[in-house]
């Protein structure tokens, strides 16, 4: 068995993030050992964020023409071909495949090595007849869509949020098991093109998220016709000729039957890591089910780190930043990207996004603590693109800092970037009040709560003071 040296980083998973994880890698200078294990990563296809992204803009220009009757043109019911949607979807994703491909990355530098893989010890891992022995490895593996246990489940077809993007028929009605981001981007993007959706949520809707932004979002998808059964569970799915009977039982225990034609399992992530033999690495489950055991992806084994779904970090752009940072400690020993302040985005229409994990509790005031609210539905921007239900919220400390944030309506995902970079760089909400914004523009919401943390500050006895001497000089000089 031939062994592997002068290897800096070996990165295990050949999905999305693990080839980002190897380019940025290879850009800091170090020798990459990329691992695919054959099938793809189970919900990181290195094509799977521009089928669904490609999915989402043909379901968004359908709405679209729905509602062309706000703009002063006739409103029209789109005849929507999911066959012609599909292909589109699959040679955007084509078009990608190049830049992900094992001649492209070797050409950058980054060696692929393809096999089963699994670790022999705690240093070295064997892939196909191959033994590697890295300086540090980094786990980037993919995670199972979670299966709930629900009787009768096994005895239906039913698709998973990868399974779906391949479909190319009309769903009659769909109906969405889960309440993450997955379910409700996919039941949204389904019920703008023609089909009949219903959402039950097996559990809490977003539960990281700002619970008023969650339901303004709820609201917002009930207006464009899916039916969110919140609260709700599926307890049982019955098998028949055409289609599926399905049992719900209400938040208060009453069970009701709805008829389906489609079923899709959107209701989170496991990854499972035996195939990588982890307990040679020395690698254990925490309380929570991940491996990690530190903010950085911290293992038991000091040369092995696990990122994105391994550490349970979601979604896709959260999970590379945690990666990049994790890489950067790696080969450097430091990092410049702060993981406090990474945003959580669900990329629905409009999105929701969110910094921190709750906003200020009612105790808080008592504390100095503040917090600021702006209708989105308000901005000019907005308004005139077509006003749809929207909000900002943030959270401030005593002296003015940024403590958490959650954002829903246009351009939420922005508005959290720039928030992201205040808080990061400890830089107070009133200071935003100075930034130059072209109106109209969806950042003037922002400078309308900085404007207001501006207005809430004291101002200091000594600026009161020279403004004093300034209006005596003024009327002195009369």
């Amino acid at each position: 068995m031939a062994e592997q040296s002068r290897t800096d980083l070996c990165i295990i998973g050949a999905g999305a993030l693990g080839i980002a994880l190897a380019q940025h890698a290879r850009r800091l200078g170090a020798r990459v050992v990329l691992v695919d294990r054959g099938p793809p990563e189970a919900g990181d296809g290195p094509q799977h964020a521009m089928r669904m992204a490609a999915l989402q803009a043909s379901a968004s220009r359908a709405h679209a023409v729905r509602q062309a009757v706000q703009f002063g043109m006739a409103g029209l019911d789109p005849k929507v071909s999911m066959k012609n949607v599909q292909e589109r979807a699959a040679i955007l994703a084509d078009e990608l495949a190049p830049l992900a491909s094992a001649e492209h990355l070797a050409a950058s530098g980054i060696e692929v090595v393809s096999g089963a893989a699994r670790f022999a010890d705690p240093q070295t891992l064997i892939v196909g007849d191959r033994q590697i022995r890295p300086r540090a490895v980094v786990i980037a593996t993919g995670a199972d869509c979670k299966v709930p246990p629900v009787p009768g489940l096994d005895q239906i077809d039913y698709f998973t949020p990868e399974t779906i993007l391949g479909n190319s028929r009309k769903l009659t009605h769909l109906l969405v098991v889960g309440g993450d981001s997955d379910a409700l981007c996919l039941a949204q993007a389904f019920a703008r093109l023609g089909s009949q959706v219903t959402l039950v949520p097996q559990g809490p809707i977003l539960p990281e998220h700002d619970p008023e932004a969650v339901a303004i979002l709820l609201s917002i998808l009930r207006q464009e016709g899916v039916v969110v059964e919140e609260g709700a569970n599926v307890s049982q799915f019955q098998p028949r000729t055409q289609g599926t009977g399905v049992v719900v039982e209400a938040n208060n225990g009453a069970p009701h039957n709805l008829d389906v034609s489609h079923v899709l399992i959107a209701n989170g992530r496991h990854v499972n890591l035996d195939t990588l033999s982890p307990q040679a690495a020395r690698l254990r489950r925490g309380p929570d089910g991940h491996y990690a055991v530190g903010p950085h992806g911290e293992t038991g084994n000091r040369r092995i780190r696990v990122v994105g779904a391994a550490a349970g970090v979601a979604p896709f752009h959260t999970a590379l930043l945690h990666g990049r940072a994790v890489v950067e400690l790696l080969l450097a020993g430091r990092t410049r990207q702060s993981l406090q302040f990474s945003p959580l985005v669900v990329m629905t229409d409009p999105p929701i996004a969110q910094i921190g994990r709750n906003l200020l509790p009612a105790r808080a005031k008592a504390r100095g603590q503040r917090l600021l609210r702006a209708s989105m539905a308000e901005n000019e921007q907005v308004r005139a693109q077509g006003a749809v239900p929207g909000l900002a919220k943030v959270a401030l400390a005593p002296a003015g800092q940024v403590l958490s944030a959650a954002f829903i309506g246009s351009g939420a995902s922005d508005l959290a970037s720039v928030m992201a970079f205040a808080m990061e760089r400890d830089i107070p909400l009133a200071a935003l009040s100075r930034l130059t914004v072209v109106r109209p523009s969806l950042l003037a919401s922002l400078v309308q709560l900085a404007d207001e943390a501006a207005d809430d500050e004291t101002v200091p006895r000594w600026t009161q003071r020279f403004a004093h001497l300034a209006r005596k000089l003024s009327f002195t000089r009369r």
